[in-house]
């Protein structure tokens, strides 16, 4: 095995999405302050692409998400939660920029739509072909090999290219907080299924190593610092450090 793939056979059942954003709200409603489970201190752009992330990361197990499949139509459709602009700019206006009340409102919707009974979810729209996922069994074990976190950022870098405002197909409105949300909750998954991503430590390390980078500080305030404060430039850095990182490192056997 090379050093940035994980073994497959480390693996356990994944986490639900949703399962992981109960277990927030929950441990928001046991504690007056923050830093709370998996996200720390509320901040809802982030915690809007940390949700993006972690979905990618079920998408590339093949994982069988059953009923939990139809959130995002009874969120949008049915709810009408959803507006154009994102939950997160649109709940944080409502509640004048109060982060906690905007991520609790969210993850209400969360606990209303896990609480809907069988016929319920079966009367969700469901516009794509196959079977409605409401009868379908859902299947969290991985049927694809876990994906490192590189491999994630290098497919980032190749789809965007050099075309200005393509981050946007992955994280919405371009922000350093944004794509530090979207790698959390990617790596989040694939921790919570036992995967050890530690090619991505190493590439941590080397950030603070060979860029600079302070210790115990993350990429996204260096790098912006160091790109006048440019969003794009900063994630277009960070997706060309792990380039030169990947080039760098050995394919020698062993785990990760």
């Amino acid at each position: 095995m090379s050093q940035r793939s994980i073994s497959h056979s480390e693996v356990k059942p994944a986490v639900p999405l949703l399962d992981v954003l109960l277990r927030i709200r929950e441990d928001i409603r046991n504690h007056t302050v923050g830093p709370y489970l998996y996200i720390g201190m509320p901040d809802v752009s982030r915690i809007e692409c940390f949700v993006v992330g972690y979905a990618e990361c079920l998408r590339s197990f093949g994982v069988e998400k059953g009923a939990d499949a139809l959130f995002g139509e009874w969120f949008r459709d049915v709810k009408k939660a959803w507006p154009g602009q994102g939950w997160a700019k649109a709940y944080l206006e409502e509640f004048h920029g109060d982060q906690e009340r905007a991520l609790r409102k969210y993850l209400d919707f969360v606990a209303e739509f896990r609480a809907l009974p069988p016929e319920g979810l079966a009367a969700i729209p469901w516009r794509y072909g196959g079977e409605h996922p409401a009868t379908q069994v859902p299947s969290w074990t991985p049927i694809h090999p876990p994906k490192p976190t590189l491999d994630l950022l290098l497919e980032v870098r190749r789809v965007i290219g050099d075309v200005p405002g393509r981050l946007g197909l992955f994280i919405g409105y371009i922000d350093v907080r944004r794509m530090a949300g979207f790698i959390e909750g990617y790596r989040l998954c694939l921790a919570l299924a036992g995967a050890r991503d530690e090619e991505y430590a190493r590439f941590e390390r080397w950030l603070q190593e060979d860029k600079g980078l302070p210790p115990g500080q993350e990429w996204t305030l260096p790098l912006l610092q160091a790109c006048q404060g440019d969003a794009e430039q900063a994630i277009r850095r960070l997706l060309e450090y792990a380039v030169e990182f990947r080039s760098r490192a050995p394919s020698a056997p062993g785990a990760v």
